[in-house]
């Protein structure tokens, strides 16, 4: 799985870089961006990296761990860097590699922690599309039936597991695999059965898909003039939830992919979202220094 991973994005790089090279008016798209709008962007990410940093300390303390305001930025922008420059999301593997190393975290707590991310971050993202998709799409093609069916299909297993609490049985002679499904389940427990922490959890990740929307906002209406909030929405939960399903870096070539299948919702063609997907990657590189910065000062004190 890894070399397949690695191996396809290699592939969409090496293609990016090819396409880019053959139609460099693309880059264009660059002088749309004023400076107050790139200072704008990059400080409205430097707030998301604070609410996902706070995220990871309050589910930390599921686990009767309480990290630092600093450790907890420093899990953040490892996490960040490591989505953005490597395969898989391997900013999430780095973040469970750490827990591991200095806390001694097993594997079944990590995966939960991991998976509870990803869950309640569909659970919202999911409902919200569904919501924006009935909104600004009127036609009842197959376009709107697979993307709704999708969006059903996200939002009802993932609020069934938000707030799911699993019952494990007391057998003994459980083999390995077994055993560690019902660690898995009782790290899981720990997280849903309190809910001041359940609780807080959702509102940050609400509070982070709005800062993602606004986000969005400013570089789409810097773009192309575009201010239909349900459908800046729509695409955010799209960008989300793609972003989530990657195992490029940056989500480059997947997340691409499923905006530009759903450009006739969004009212996006060919060059726009290639034109969107650029400016987006250059704001992130231009924000991870201020992560990288973070962990080598971090490294140095």
């Amino acid at each position: 799985m890894k070399l397949f991973s690695n191996l396809t994005s290699l592939i969409i790089l090496l293609f990016a870089l090819y396409y880019l090279i053959q139609n460099p008016e693309q880059l264009n798209v660059l002088s749309l961006l004023s400076p107050g709008i790139i200072i704008s962007l990059i400080f409205l990410k430097l707030f998301t990296l604070f609410i996902n940093s706070n995220f990871n300390k309050i589910l930390l303390k599921s686990f009767n761990l309480n990290i630092s305001n600093r450790e907890s930025l420093y899990l953040g922008s490892l996490t960040f860097l490591g989505n953005l420059y490597l395969p898989a999301r391997s900013g999430g593997n780095l973040r469970m590699l750490y827990l591991n190393r200095k806390y001694k975290f097993k594997t079944p707590e990590l995966a939960s922690m991991y998976l509870y991310f990803f869950i309640v971050t569909i659970f919202l993202n999911s409902l919200i599309g569904i919501i924006c998709l009935f909104l600004i799409y009127k036609s009842r093609d197959f376009l709107f039936y697979s993307s709704i069916t999708f969006f059903i299909i996200m939002f009802v297993l993932s609020s069934f597991l938000t707030f799911r609490r699993f019952n494990f049985g007391i057998e003994k002679n459980k083999s390995k695999p077994i055993t560690w499904f019902i660690n898995l389940k009782r790290s899981w427990n720990k997280i849903t059965s309190n809910s001041i922490i359940r609780t807080r959890l959702i509102f940050l990740t609400l509070l982070n898909y709005l800062f993602f929307a606004l986000e969005a906002f400013l570089l789409i209406g810097a773009l192309f003039s575009e201010t239909n909030l349900f459908k800046i929405f729509y695409y955010n939960s799209l960008s989300v939830i793609s972003s989530l399903a990657s195992f490029t870096p940056a989500s480059i070539g997947i997340k691409d992919s499923i905006i530009y299948l759903s450009g006739k919702i969004l009212e996006l063609n060919l060059s726009d979202v290639i034109g969107l997907m650029i400016a987006e990657r250059v704001l992130l590189i231009l924000f991870s220094i201020i992560p990288a910065s973070l962990l080598i000062i971090n490294k140095h004190n």
